[in-house]
């Protein structure tokens, strides 16, 4: 099965130099996406060296499976993914340490229409045009060979239809009013590629809900076979539209407010949260955080990329003394936001020691941060003014006073090599009752006992003692909603840090211009003969030009509908 997976996601990726239409594969949004043959799928079977027709990978019942696993290669993985960075150094919640990353580009307004460091328009349709030959082929080849059983063809049509909405969200996030393809475009019929139109955000919505729907109806409730770790069940497609349907409620995508969104969205988000017995999923347990990114498939994660063994995570992010490049430095700015384990809500920092500012923080915060003194692989951390990973020791040392914690598996020695397996996480349970908390709190004039109930579920896990009630909260109805919409900003920001939410939260939420218009906080640490002592300082400048809330659709793309004398809508600004 190695060599059949291996024999197809070769040949996917590679164009053979006798196909007709060569001189413009690789010059539109899917002349290279949509357009390429299908016989780029092709290759000879190595097990009999044979030539293969399109018609035998299909009619073959071990390469039609295969056809669809090779659409999973386009899923995005998100450690290092963007200049070796993770997308939170492009935020508020780090800086990166490499000065020649491209992720800082981000950081000052620097990407444009002909360089975007985290440009998917080609890979997304790409995975799209996989999926849409998958599923023609389902009730054609597939079907007529039976080299799928009929009994299997559902959830591999469920499988299909999850990965064409995942692919186009992808997109619509980024890029606003984006091109929904559905169906198989033949090679030879550019006219039909450049005939596709644009959509609204608001249309994409509703097409990629019904991909989701559909999929939903199609998957099974849980994927128990260790054959079926790393594709969606029932849930995965709930978890996307429950997130998408919360983007489209949001201020950027609503600023007339329309309560009927909030409402869509409050009601996707129910439904998972109200079946997740029967889904399989739920919150691990207190104490348990750090186990939710380093322990493959638990019951908090409800999609994410097949897991591998790998290194990379720990080679990028382990502190400079422990043979890393420590490029991950979190900043002050969101230390700040932990609050101390045994406080109220109206009463955060209760205990708080400026001596000893770690001490008695909630639990997600040593699970997510190295700070001074934090012990790591048996041995403190020491970012202290001349410690071993101190501040600017090395040219990729700490430029904050911090190192990232979470993914990270300590016991891997990088010096042997030793590897640990991880998936990239997309969807989880936690996210899901932040969902929809926030959903419901928009709807409701007043924050009710299932909101409260929520948060405090979360709060619960992270170790802070005290629940949250209405009895803590602004006196007027009004500034309960407004206090606990801020209240469920600072938990996203905590729970799903580093996870690629915080820079899409903030642009949803049109708070980018104003959290992203400020330097980014440090700390500088001195040792004394009492301890040490902390002096904060700005680490690093941000700016942020609102016309940042969407990429620019990539100029290759705008010129090549151009030359066909069509205009595509570019986002404003650009």
């Amino acid at each position: 099965m190695k060599q059949i997976y291996f024999l197809i996601s070769k040949r996917v990726n590679e164009l053979t130099s006798k196909q007709v239409f060569a001189s413009f594969v690789t010059c539109h949004l899917s002349l290279a996406c949509l357009l390429f043959s299908c016989s780029d799928y092709l290759d000879k079977d190595s097990r009999t060296d044979v030539n293969l027709s399109y018609e035998q990978v299909f009619k073959d019942p071990h390469l039609a499976p295969g056809f669809l696993n090779n659409a999973y290669t386009n899923l995005p993985d998100g450690f290092n993914r963007v200049g070796a960075a993770l997308l939170a150094s492009a935020c508020d919640e780090a800086e990166h340490s490499d000065a020649g990353s491209g992720i800082r580009l981000f950081n000052n307004n620097s990407i444009s229409a002909s360089y975007n460091p985290d440009d998917v328009w080609n890979d997304m349709y790409a995975g799209i045009r996989k999926c849409n030959i998958f599923l023609k082929e389902l009730d054609g080849l597939i079907a007529e060979s039976n080299s799928i059983p009929e009994a299997d063809r559902p959830n591999y049509r469920g499988q299909a239809l999850f990965l064409r909405a995942f692919y186009h969200f992808e997109l619509l996030k980024r890029y606003q009013n984006i091109i929904y393809v559905d169906t198989v475009i033949g090679p030879f019929n550019e006219d039909e590629a450049f005939a596709f139109p644009q959509v609204t955000f608001h249309e994409a919505v509703n097409r990629i809900t019904t991909d989701c729907d559909s999929a939903q109806a199609l998957l099974p409730n849980k994927t128990t076979e260790d054959a079926t770790k790393g594709r969606p069940a029932k849930s995965a497609p709930m978890a996307l539209k429950a997130r998408m349907l919360l983007y489209a409620a949001s201020p950027l995508n609503n600023p007339w407010n329309d309560k009927s969104l909030w409402e869509k969205a409050e009601k996707a988000a129910q439904e998972i949260y109200d079946n997740k017995s029967v889904l399989g999923i739920g919150l691990m347990s207190k104490g348990s955080y750090s186990k939710i990114f380093t322990e493959p498939y638990n019951s908090e994660i409800i999609f994410a990329t097949q897991a591998s063994n790998r290194n990379d995570i720990e080679a990028a992010n382990f502190p400079i003394s422990y043979q890393g490049n420590g490029y991950a430095n979190p900043s002050q700015d969101l230390v700040d936001d932990y609050v101390m384990n045994a406080t109220a809500y109206n009463n955060s920092m209760n205990g708080y020691d400026p001596a000893n500012p770690y001490d008695k923080r909630e639990d997600r915060f040593a699970a997510t941060i190295l700070y001074n003194t934090a012990m790591f692989k048996e041995a403190p951390v020491e970012t202290f003014v001349g410690g071993k990973d101190g501040l600017f020791a090395t040219s990729t040392a700490t430029k904050t006073g911090y190192y990232l914690r979470k993914f990270l598996v300590p016991s891997i020695s990088l010096e042997k090599n030793e590897t640990a397996r991880r998936p990239w996480i997309f969807f989880r349970y936690a996210e899901v009752i932040l969902n929809y908390a926030e959903a419901r709190n928009e709807v409701l004039d007043e924050p009710d006992a299932t909101v409260y109930k929520l948060l405090n579920e979360i709060r619960l896990r992270a170790g802070v003692r005290n629940n949250l009630s209405a009895s803590q909260l602004g006196a007027s109805a009004w500034s309960k909603k407004e206090e606990i919409r801020n209240y469920i900003k600072h938990e996203r920001r905590i729970e799903l840090a580093f996870e690629e939410h915080r820079f899409w939260d903030l642009r949803r939420w049109k708070d980018a211009e104003t959290v992203l218009n400020k330097p980014l906080k440090g700390v500088s640490i001195e040792k004394t003969e009492n301890g040490f002592t902390y002096t904060p300082f700005d680490a690093a400048q941000r700016t942020f030009d609102p016309k940042f809330y969407w990429y620019p659709i990539p100029r290759a793309e705008i010129l090549k509908y151009k030359s066909k004398g069509i205009e595509l809508m570019q986002n404003p600004g650009w």
